[in-house]
């Protein structure tokens, strides 16, 4: 989608796996432990990744489904 193939087969089932992945709380499953820190020092949880990126993903589709333009004039 960044590079402005919002319309590509590729996006179209990247879409379809993430829909089709999310758990019953419309939340998606981590299956590994996302943290940051320092190993023995401090671990900081980051468990509001899982489900950040994937809504990001299908809100971003659907904008620039819905839009006039499918690339976008700079960034994310």
């Amino acid at each position: 989608m960044a590079a402005g193939e919002v319309g590509h087969p590729a996006v179209a089932r990247g879409i379809r796996y993430l829909v089709e992945a999310q758990a019953a709380e419309r939340l998606w499953e981590e299956a590994s432990y996302t943290a940051v820190g320092f190993p023995r020092v401090f671990i900081c949880a980051i468990t509001a990744i899982a489900p950040f990126f994937p809504l990001w993903a299908l809100a971003r589709y659907r904008n620039l489904q819905t839009s006039n333009t499918t690339r976008p004039a700079f960034g994310i």
